[in-house]
């Protein structure tokens, strides 16, 4: 099934324990991504903000993402990270269009002058 929940954290680290939380937040997604019912997660660093991180991540539905949320797992990793953080925020997106460049045909792509567009700006789903 495909992911119909896409949910999006900020999280402020507290100064010098960036480190710290990069390492805790990969071991924890090596482990989420074993999941059926999570579709891929990313970790963003914010350009210019230290200690600011976006964390997307997809899952199937909200029921299977609030399960996630009260397993044994989610909490012990909640109880490590809480005290390197220093607040944050969450919200549950419900996908509506997803479009990027290789949705573009051959032909869509032939017909653009490709020497005025800039497609370093597009991400290219891999």
């Amino acid at each position: 099934m495909s992911a119909g929940l896409r949910v999006l954290l900020e999280i402020r680290i507290a100064p010098g324990r960036e480190s710290e939380f990069e390492e805790l937040w990969r071991g924890h997604a090596e482990e989420v991504r074993l999941l059926p019912d999570n579709h891929g997660q990313r970790l963003y660093r914010q350009a210019g903000l230290d200690g600011c991180y976006t964390v997307l991540t997809d899952w199937t539905d909200e029921p299977s993402f609030r399960a996630f949320e009260r397993s044994d797992a989610q909490q012990a990793y909640l109880r490590r990270l809480w005290p390197m953080r220093e607040g944050g925020s969450m919200s549950l997106l419900e996908p509506l269009h997803d479009l990027s460049v290789t949705d573009l045909s051959v032909t869509e792509l032939s017909a653009t002058d490709l020497s005025s567009t800039d497609l370093s700006r597009h991400e290219v789903a891999g």
